[in-house]
């Protein structure tokens, strides 16, 4: 394929093709280990006891669950998820890149998406909370624009990513990346949608994490999840990555952040203060008012509080779903 002037920015801009990398051997990684753990250690035995009471007896700590410690309220409340076009779009458009990066990316975009359509919409379609049950419901005639939607994005994505060859970086797609900390009393989780690194074996950071995101651009909130992102991987693998970004595939630009281990603690503590969070939440009693710490944002569309939070309502969030 043609290097075009856009791919030959991002393997320079984004990749940083040529350019050298900082140095990197290991110390860091630990250190911000021990960071967390003393960190959730000092929170005392309540952090443990939560925990007992968690799923597989573990705190869990994940981008989504920082992203609900907004609000107590919203915490506590959240509404169910339930799929809606654009959150199906985002999940397809991931599906759709992994499929085509997977493959040797010659297919034509309109065959890639049809071949996601049909592999998502047959995964389950008997159970009504699926994602194969929303799919199938959708009239045809919408059915057909998503899919033009799905095979729009992938041509776009295509224009700005070159194929890479793996003998120059190794790609992994939606990993699990799951670690204990803190005595296994709590765990990080997450799945960075790319995470890209250099075969090459040295004393230098070679790892790149690429966060994809299909919807409207929230510049802070986009950064914290992509650099929970950049944390888990450094304890992960014991290595720090190089750079981390977030990738709108829509508009083809990227928000580039490159290492600073300041960040990385930065990100460390807020995870810390997430566990803090969450133990404190876990103590209130069922249906609590009194004690919540009440913050209005554009959080509130996602919590079943809204219409009657007095907070809300007073900032202009009660009407926001």
């Amino acid at each position: 394929m043609t290097e075009t002037p856009a791919r030959q920015r991002l393997l320079a801009e984004l990749l940083g093709w040529g350019g050298d990398r900082p140095v990197d051997d290991g110390s860091a990684a630990i250190a911000l280990k021990r960071q967390l753990d003393d960190g959730i250690a000092a929170l005392g035995d309540s952090v443990t006891e939560v925990a007992a009471s968690a799923r597989h007896g573990r705190l869990l700590v994940t981008k989504s669950r920082l992203d609900r410690l907004s609000c107590d309220g919203l915490a506590i409340d959240a509404e169910p998820f339930t799929f809606t076009w654009a959150s199906v779009r985002g999940i397809l458009t991931h599906a759709v890149v992994e499929h085509d990066w997977l493959t040797d990316r010659s297919a034509i975009s309109d065959e890639v998406a049809a071949a996601v359509w049909h592999a998502e919409s047959s995964r389950a379609p008997g159970d009504p909370s699926s994602l194969s049950a929303w799919m199938n419901a959708l009239p045809r005639n919408e059915a057909d624009d998503m899919r033009g939607q799905l095979a729009g994005l992938l041509e776009s994505f295509r224009e700005v990513w070159p194929p890479l060859d793996d003998n120059v970086v190794n790609v992994h797609m939606e990993r699990a990346y799951d670690v204990p900390i803190a005595s296994r009393t709590v765990a990080m989780f997450g799945r960075p949608d790319l995470v890209m690194t250099s075969p090459r074996n040295d004393h230098r950071a070679r790892t790149l994490i690429v966060d994809l995101k299909t919807g409207r651009p929230r510049p802070e909130h986009d950064r914290a999840e992509v650099r929970f992102y950049a944390l888990l991987i450094a304890l992960a693998t014991g290595r720090l990555p190089f750079r981390w970004a977030t990738y709108y595939v829509q508009e083809g630009r990227y928000d580039v952040e490159d290492l600073r281990v300041e960040t990385l603690e930065a990100t460390t503590r807020r995870v810390i203060d997430g566990v803090k969070q969450q133990v404190r939440i876990a103590g209130l009693a069922s249906g609590a008012s009194e004690g919540l710490t009440i913050r209005a944002g554009t959080w509130c569309r996602f919590c079943q509080r809204r219409e009657t939070c007095e907070v809300a309502a007073s900032q202009g969030h009660a009407q926001s779903s």
